[in-house]
């Protein structure tokens, strides 16, 4: 015996069975209707992730530039003692007395 089913899941059924590029029309049309620019949300959010490489790339570009002083420097703080190690006064070093 079969089960009875009701009008929604009819309808589901149907919308189910939608193609993706039908369903992509009709919502296509559906945000048309609403005043929804598809050139300009896709813009915008082509410009978003611009935006975030850009900025990731300034970050890491700041963080190498900081690690490559801090290394120099204690590349130097090492050249000027006697021996290696003996005498390191980083303070004094990085204040430059």
């Amino acid at each position: 015996m079969a089960d009875p089913r009701s009008a929604s899941d009819g309808q589901a059924m149907s919308l189910a069975n939608i193609s993706r590029t039908r369903r992509a029309q009709l919502i296509a049309e559906f945000e048309g209707e609403l005043g929804i620019d598809h050139k300009a949300r896709a813009r915008a959010a082509y410009e978003e992730k611009r935006w975030r490489i850009i900025k990731t790339i300034i970050v890491w570009t700041i963080a190498l530039m900081f690690f490559a002083v801090a290394c120099y420097k204690l590349w130097l703080m090492g050249q000027q003692v006697d021996r290696p190690f003996s005498d390191l006064n980083p303070i004094d070093n990085i204040l430059g007395k």
